[in-house]
């Protein structure tokens, strides 16, 4: 974990040697990693991403083979664990950036789209890698994919295995920005930056009702955008906001043209 600049914290996955996959200490490394940045008030804005060829490759499949020995209970264990990490990157306050280059498979796939944003390099390639293995889909691929991409997207990655590059992707729904690999640290940096200086309360308000719009009816959210929308209105974050829009002048709103002139 390392802090490229005020209010950003960076997460890069390291094990070069095998695509950053994901083993069970990998991911305990990351969970750790993430829950440290989620209680710190100082971190606006996260960056994960991978060191080397690529993003993430998905679980260990030497991993998978050493686990034959372990009971049930302990695979179920091991599980429960890993998916504690989308569970925090969808409750942890700060936005969180996916900056992703070469593959992303499998969990490797879901661990960037349950980040907030994903931007991608050119040579991104994105795939589920799932069912060749004997498995189905987890860390959240599948909930993610129905609902950014839609049903029919998420059948086709999925049954057919279908690896998508960075562009279609981001014509899919599931990529924000495409960018030349060489500068996407630079774009991701820029990006968190941009979103760690946005006020604290609207930031963490918004990412919540992000989320919530996902399942709740429309008639629902209007209900908690009013609440959401009451309690920020009287914050002095809005207040400043308001009045530097104004020029400055807290009575700016109320005067006449005559008197602004004045």
């Amino acid at each position: 974990m390392s802090h490229p600049a005020p209010g950003v914290a960076m997460v890069a996955l390291d094990r070069t040697e095998r695509l950053n996959a994901l083993s069970t200490a990998v991911a305990d490394d990351l969970l750790e990693a993430l829950r440290t940045i989620a209680a710190d008030a100082g971190t606006g804005a996260v960056i994960l991403t991978g060191h080397g060829r690529g993003f993430c490759a998905g679980g260990d499949v030497r991993e998978m083979r050493t686990n034959r020995a372990k009971t049930v209970d302990q695979r179920r264990r091991d599980l429960a664990r890993m998916h504690d990490i989308p569970r925090l990157l969808r409750a942890m306050p700060q936005p969180v950036v996916a900056a992703v280059a070469g593959p992303a498979y499998g969990a490797g796939f879901a661990l960037a789209l349950g980040c907030d944003l994903v931007l991608a390099a050119d040579d991104a390639r994105f795939g589920t890698a799932f069912l060749k293995q004997g498995l189905a889909s987890d860390f959240g691929l599948a909930y993610q994919l129905v609902r950014l991409a839609g049903p029919a997207m998420a059948r086709r990655l999925i049954y057919l295995d279908e690896v998508l590059t960075a562009r279609a992707a981001a014509e899919a729904g599931l990529v924000a920005q495409v960018v030349p690999r060489a500068e996407l640290a630079a774009q991701a940096l820029d990006c968190a930056t941009r979103l760690a200086r946005l006020p604290a309360d609207a930031r963490l308000a918004m990412k919540r009702l992000l989320a919530m719009a996902e399942t709740e009816s429309h008639e629902v959210m209007l209900q908690i955008e009013t609440s959401t929308q009451i309690a920020l209105v009287t914050s002095a974050h809005h207040a400043a906001a308001v009045d530097a829009f104004l020029g400055g002048d807290p009575h700016a709103a109320t005067k006449t043209p005559q008197e602004k002139r004045s």
